[in-house]
């Protein structure tokens, strides 16, 4: 066996994909404050530019998105030198945010520039002007910059004494199938209670729009959810790292589950995150051959695809059946298929024109709530609105669905520029740090970093408490899955979550 050509091979790339996570660069102090500098100035750029000092017209508006290129591009270069390769950064939250950003506040603002009005009907309605769209397009570069830079702070510091790893014992996943069943008996029973009472099979027939609207009280179904992905997750690194038979078939019975759960209560969102966690833990022990990634690209593709023609079949759905929302998406412009996800900017752009001017600052007021998020509402029946649908309050009275005005609309409408500021830059810091847990070496450690990691998009556009709520569900199902792993097979639980170490396979220092 150990001359199976096979399995050198393996084993070669194994090692070389272990030192390039473990093999830091030579430091280069001028690199990082040249970084700092050019996010620094594109920042100050965008905060002129929202304050009027910068012309609010075509000119100003090409520079603001240039501006969040710049950032964008910046920001990867940087973090490609830290993280000792590309391949990490593909997986790092800057990743998940460039994307974000380059479709929401890059493309969407270009859309409406040339097609004003190819836009939702709040915004349609309220009306807006080339100073109102070079506006919001600098609010929203102020935010990516201020968050950039402090990622980029969080993830230095994240590798701060990482340049002579210590060694370790090999990253260990073993598999009990039976807690593997308890975890996904439980996640079955917690998930389908929720779809039974969103309607059930005769929802996704007759109303499918029902089975997304009204998941107030719901926190049981979502810690469902996340036991079964959770236990799909420590499977794949189970078999990915020795390819036990029980791994296999744990993971073949999780794995769609964990997938189509939350597609039965219309939670697109929920779905990727398993598809995102699984690249993240594949990463971690394979290094990808390129026509590996060719296939995975053309299937990221299809998926994206996919998930925007859902969008839309899913508003439909809100008036109709399932086959007549079907058929009506199938005959939506191309062109319209992505209001239904890049939304965000337009109700950036029809919020900011109404604060500070017709809706006064919250002054923190939804800041403040996110530890009440965590309460559920059916303990606490007075529990305030999500931001979200308090903003759909304002744009589209009597709507239920929220509105999402990113993570600097929130933070702008609670203290105006300064909070973008900030507030962006200790999310980014955050986010920077949480590559520890990547960078770390525990079982546990790498199960929450494949949580975090796809957060990263809800965290960035959606409401900061509802999402920080969600994002804890998710902890703590990861964690029941580990616990369970780990009792059943009696291992010791004081050395394995957040050891400072080098990755498998890597060459012990001397």
């Amino acid at each position: 066996m150990g001359h199976d050509p096979v399995a050198r091979d393996r084993t070669f790339r194994l090692q070389h994909w272990g030192r390039s996570l473990a093999a830091p660069r030579p430091a280069s102090r001028r690199s990082f404050a040249v970084s700092a500098g050019v996010i620094g100035v594109c920042a100050a750029l965008a905060w002129l530019c929202a304050d009027g000092v910068v012309p609010q017209n075509t000119a100003g508006l090409v520079l603001m998105l240039c501006a969040i290129v710049a950032v964008i591009a910046v920001s990867g270069v940087e973090s490609a030198g830290l993280l000792g390769s590309w391949r990490w950064v593909v997986i790092s939250p800057l990743a998940v945010a460039a994307l974000t950003w380059l479709t929401t506040f890059v493309l969407r603002p270009l859309e409406l520039y040339f097609d004003p009005v190819d836009t939702i009907g709040a915004l349609l309605g309220l009306g807006f002007h080339l100073s109102d769209l070079a506006r919001a397009a600098a609010i929203a570069a102020l935010g990516c910059a201020t968050w950039s830079l402090g990622y980029l702070v969080g993830l230095a510091a994240a590798r701060h004494g990482r340049r002579r790893p210590q060694s370790q014992s090999r990253l260990a996943f073993p598999m009990s199938g039976a807690a593997a069943s308890v975890t996904i008996g439980l996640g079955v029973l917690l998930a389908g209670a929720l779809f039974v009472r969103q309607g059930g099979p005769s929802a996704i027939i007759h109303a499918p729009g029902s089975l997304h609207s009204s998941q107030g009280s719901s926190a049981y179904g979502q810690l469902g959810i996340w036991l079964l992905q959770g236990t799909a997750l420590y499977a794949l690194a189970a078999l990915l790292q020795n390819g036990s038979r029980t791994a296999r078939r744990v993971f073949l019975v999780s794995a769609p589950l964990g997938f189509l759960s939350p597609v039965a209560i219309a939670s697109r969102g929920l779905a990727v995150f398993l598809l995102l966690g699984a690249v993240v833990i594949y990463l971690r022990f394979r290094t990808p051959r390129w026509r590996t990634v060719a296939v995975a690209t053309a299937a990221a593709v299809v998926l994206g695809v996919g998930l925007e023609f859902s969008a839309v079949a899913r508003t439909y759905a809100q008036s109709t059946s399932a086959i007549g929302a079907i058929r009506l998406a199938a005959h939506t412009p191309v062109g319209t298929l992505q209001t239904a996800d890049l939304s965000t900017f337009d109700d950036l752009l029809a919020m900011q024109q109404l604060v500070p001017d017709s809706i006064g600052w919250l002054d923190g007021r939804s800041l403040a709530q996110i530890p009440a998020a965590l309460v559920p509402r059916a303990a606490w029946s007075g529990k305030p609105q999500s931001f979200d649908v308090q903003v759909t309050n304002y744009l589209s009275p009597g709507a239920t669905a929220g509105s999402p005005i990113a993570m600097q609309g929130e933070f702008y409408w609670n203290f105006g520029l300064v909070g973008v500021a900030l507030g962006a830059l200790i999310l980014g810091a955050l986010f920077g740090a949480s590559i520890k847990l990547l960078l770390s070496g525990g079982q546990l450690a790498l199960l929450l970093y494949a949580l975090v990691f796809p957060s990263t998009f809800a965290l960035l556009t959606r409401a900061l408490g509802t999402m920080t709520a969600n994002t804890f569900i998710a902890v703590v199902g990861i964690i029941v899955v580990y616990l369970a792993q780990t009792i059943a097979l009696g291992t010791h639980l004081s050395r394995v979550s957040f050891t400072r170490s080098r990755p498998p396979h890597a060459p012990p220092s001397r």
